[in-house]
């Protein structure tokens, strides 16, 4: 059978699936709360946080109610993409501790009944890694073909047009070889070759060496990056409109191709086959979580979880960079619903790539000084909406996405697209959490990598654990809750299309039962018809009222029917 007709039949079978296996997976509709290891709590006073940061504050992640946590990446790197330039993937960058803090932080947060993660960069390396420098050295060394080299063009320009997501061109000259090199990224981040079996063993051998500690699993960086064109072919112009998912601000170069061939090729389903089949050499079950960006998440999501040979769940940007505003969301939300697999997929409201959740997607209530009931409403949609979700860091406080100078920014992405692109550093910043400490609790160094933001110091975790209407305290009592409710991880949604326009309200739906959420995103009161009747209350935000099969809403409120 031909690839193109396997995938053909894959994705009709995940299109027209059944019900999902019960019990589900351990991962399956689960909550992981992301710790940017940066910014989350420094125990040495070098102003970055560390490892033994994220152990003394493992029982403050496991009250939040969650199922696990990811740690961004802490291996070994020159630090210029704050990590994800790694120059030895089984090295601990001496900022963030040793080898012997992770094995402890793993053992701990297993004590606590938490899965962990880590990121992990299967695409590129830093150009320090040893691998890169044997390569770039000639064209006759043992690894002249680990990485993907090109020749130039007869004008001496690069070989095709391709375009790197930060900006410019994808090709980096290396006179040593007489030869571009291409890098998807920064400069400093080479393409690996994972089509020669040698880099790739290689790969699976990294991967190997942390789970052999016990890690439960990865979230992998930029699946959509793993394979190329062998051919080069340049990449056709896009008309406007044609990159809805791809981010660094409005002028970012990289919009202006369509990227048929430096993102998405076929070529990355048989890599994901041969990392699935590590990750199932071990018992219990490790998990593959890929980061899907810069295409049309939605609808290939199931290419790259179908079946039981590739990722387990794709993480995506497409509800954070696909809408102006939250009630543009009904359509992409019937769209995730068509083409993923319950509990497959992920909801992802803001990452350490993307401003803060409550700033980006409720201006509006931001505005009117109703940001933390903002916050609440998100997080309940974010708990509700079919699949699993991974809560960054801070969500939980409701914290708003702060302006940072230009003479603060350290983001390499916003340097290079200023004054279009904000860049990163607003969502980085370090989390509060002792109001009255120096850098909020988050480190006693002078100044450390990144300051916290005054108007977050109010927001800080002393602050909100004394009050029981904080966000945090309803973070807490929202994820207990759906603890509680075994559908959210499995159950299949549909969208309900005939509510105002204020109103997002969508089914979660297994044989036996029925959860009806609606939410009104706007700041006026709302009142609706219930498609079904004989519901009650499962769980409240702020002000309802159910009367004889008509719901009202007030502000910011959202409520979940139950049958």
């Amino acid at each position: 059978m031909s690839l193109a007709k396997r995938e053909a039949e894959l994705l009709h079978a995940i299109t027209h699936r059944g019900t999902v296996p019960d019990p589900p997976e351990w991962w399956r509709g689960a909550v992981f709360y992301e710790v940017y290891t940066h910014s989350f709590n420094d125990t040495t006073g070098n102003g970055i946080g560390d490892i033994p940061g994220v152990i003394a504050r493992l029982d403050y992640i496991r009250d939040l109610g969650v199922d696990g946590l990811w740690l961004t990446p802490f291996y070994a790197s020159p630090q210029v993409d704050n990590g994800y330039d790694i120059s030895d993937f089984r090295a601990v960058d001496p900022d963030f501790g040793t080898i012997g803090d992770v094995r402890r932080l793993i053992a701990e947060a297993h004590d606590r009944g938490l899965k962990i993660m880590f990121d992990f960069v299967l695409g590129h390396t830093s150009d320090a890694h040893l691998w890169f420098r044997e390569s770039a050295s000639s064209r006759d060394n043992d690894r002249a073909d680990w990485y993907v080299w090109a020749d130039p063009s007869p004008d001496g320009r690069p070989p095709n047009n391709w375009m790197s997501s930060f900006g410019g061109s994808a090709w980096r000259w290396e006179p040593r070889r007489a030869q571009y090199c291409y890098h998807p990224f920064l400069d400093c981040q080479p393409a690996l070759n994972l089509a020669n079996p040698e880099v790739l063993a290689a790969m699976e051998d990294n991967l190997r060496f942390w789970l052999d500690m016990g890690l439960d699993g990865f979230r992998l960086d930029a699946v959509q990056c793993l394979s190329y064109d062998t051919a080069l072919r340049s990449n056709p112009p896009a008309r406007e409109g044609d990159n809805p998912s791809v981010a660094g601000g409005p002028n970012n170069p990289f919009k202006s191709q369509i990227h048929l061939f430096d993102r998405d090729m076929t070529d990355a389903i048989p890599i994901l086959n041969r990392i699935r089949a590590v990750a199932d050499e071990y018992e219990p079950q490790r998990v593959l979580i890929g980061e899907l960006a810069d295409v049309d998440s939605s609808r290939l999501a199931s290419k790259y979880t179908v079946g039981n040979d590739r990722l387990h769940v794709v993480y995506d940007f497409d509800l954070i960079h696909r809408a102006d505003n939250i009630r543009d969301w009904t359509d992409m939300l019937a769209l995730r619903s068509e083409y993923t697999m319950p509990g497959a997929g992920l909801n992802v409201f803001t990452n350490h790539d993307s401003p803060r959740a409550v700033s980006n997607l409720m201006a509006e209530a931001c505005d009117a000084g109703r940001a933390p009931d903002a916050a609440r409403l998100l997080l309940f949609l974010q708990c509700t909406l079919m699949g699993g979700a991974i809560l960054f860091q801070g969500e939980e406080l409701g914290l708003e996405q702060p302006e940072i100078p230009k003479e603060e920014i350290k983001d390499p992405w916003a340097l290079a697209l200023w004054p279009d692109f904000e860049g990163r550093d607003g969502v980085r910043c370090p989390i509060p959490w002792d109001r009255d400490a120096p850098n909020c609790g988050f480190s006693d160094a002078t100044a450390p990598w990144h300051r916290v933001p005054e108007a977050h110091a109010a927001a800080a975790v002393n602050v909100q654990e004394a009050d029981p209407g904080s966000v945090l305290a309803y973070t807490r009592r929202l994820l207990r809750w759906r603890r509680d409710m075994p559908l959210l991880r499995t159950a299949s949604e549909r969208v309900l299309h005939d509510m105002p326009e204020q109103v997002i309200a969508y089914e979660r739906v297994t044989e036996d039962e029925v959860l009806l959420c609606a939410a009104n995103v706007g700041l006026d009161e709302v009142d609706i018809a219930l498609p079904r009747s004989s519901l009650c209350p499962a769980f409240t935000l702020s002000e309802t009222a159910l009367e004889n099969e008509r719901l009202t809403l007030g502000p910011l409120a959202a409520i979940a029917l139950t049958n």
